[in-house]
């Protein structure tokens, strides 16, 4: 399972590049959220992942379960980050968020050779309208005091 580590490590440290050096040339990449899936290619891939870390600039991912069969891989995560852009259909205009994600990886000749990602993009909504909702402080301009809010 190493190459999940380093998956997840390079998705870390943005690093699109690294992220991209885990997968096959022909990886299928498919978030079940995302209108363009499931895309084709590490280009298409390394597209989408751009337009994520453009709306989540302090994207993270941590795993707190995972378990393999063969070639097949599990990963629960937990990520977290502020919405600065679009992301699952919403304007996040600064809103953290946290939200479970499932990701089935297919394993190839010690690369990923598909990704599937499921998350609760109604969690998202939610939390970002919450975020939105909320008052803002006295004395602090709206970008400041809620782009730096905590969850």
């Amino acid at each position: 399972m190493d190459i999940i580590d380093r998956h997840f490590a390079a998705e870390n440290a943005h690093d699109i590049e690294g992220t991209l050096a885990t997968y096959t040339d022909d990886i299928v990449w498919d978030d079940v959220t995302h209108p363009l899936c499931p895309v084709h290619g590490k280009e298409a891939a390394g597209s989408i992942y751009a337009g994520i870390i453009d709306a989540i600039p302090d994207v993270h991912l941590e795993s707190v379960r995972r378990f393999n069969s063969g070639d097949v891989v599990v990963d629960e995560s937990v990520l977290t980050g502020h919405v600065h852009g679009e992301w699952a259909g919403v304007d996040g205009g600064g809103a953290p968020v946290r939200v479970r994600v499932l990701h089935v990886f297919d394993i190839r000749d010690g690369l990923i050779a598909r990704e599937n990602t499921w998350f609760d993009a109604s969690a998202v909504m939610r939390q970002v309208e919450e975020f939105k909702a909320r008052p803002e402080p006295a004395g602090q301009p709206a970008e400041t005091s809620r782009s730096q809010s905590p969850r």
